[in-house]
């Protein structure tokens, strides 16, 4: 009797631990430090090149339109944010730190950058995002 009331509580205790395992806990992303981020300032505008991505998508592309006639200046580096509970959070990355190379964007010419979903140091699930570059954000959604 003893044993089979054991094997019952490893058996709950082996489930809630794959249960507990496969969830990701948005809560514990950090909060971004700029909740409000405009699409566009001074004649450049970015957004995503699709408005909804699969949670299984490798590259997602911000698509950089300098209108103005002036160089727009970047990093080399498109980060991503989550909204949770109507907060905007910050999606952790792989690396500790970035060497910031600056790439120019001439004026009157579309750009790109692209964010590699295997530098994150987190699993896409589905929900509101924004793609960051500066100031700047392109929102889009991730879908099952």
């Amino acid at each position: 009797m003893i044993k089979k009331y054991s094997f019952i509580v490893f058996c709950f205790i082996s489930l809630l631990l794959v249960f507990t395992g496969c969830q990701t806990n948005d809560s514990n992303l950090e909060k971004s430090p700029a909740q409000k981020r405009s699409e566009s300032e001074n004649g450049v505008t970015i957004k995503t090149e699709k408005a909804e991505y699969p949670i299984s998508v490798k590259t997602i592309t911000v698509e950089i339109q300098n209108d103005s006639n002036e160089e727009y200046m970047t990093g080399a580096h498109v980060f991503l944010e989550k909204k949770v509970e109507g907060i905007w959070r910050t999606v952790p990355m792989k690396a500790e730190s970035f060497t910031e190379q600056s790439i120019i964007h001439p004026p009157n010419k579309l750009s790109s950058l692209d964010l590699n979903v295997n530098d994150l140091k987190y699993k896409l699930t589905p929900g509101e995002y924004r793609a960051t570059i500066g100031e700047l954000a392109a929102p889009f959604k991730v879908v099952e």
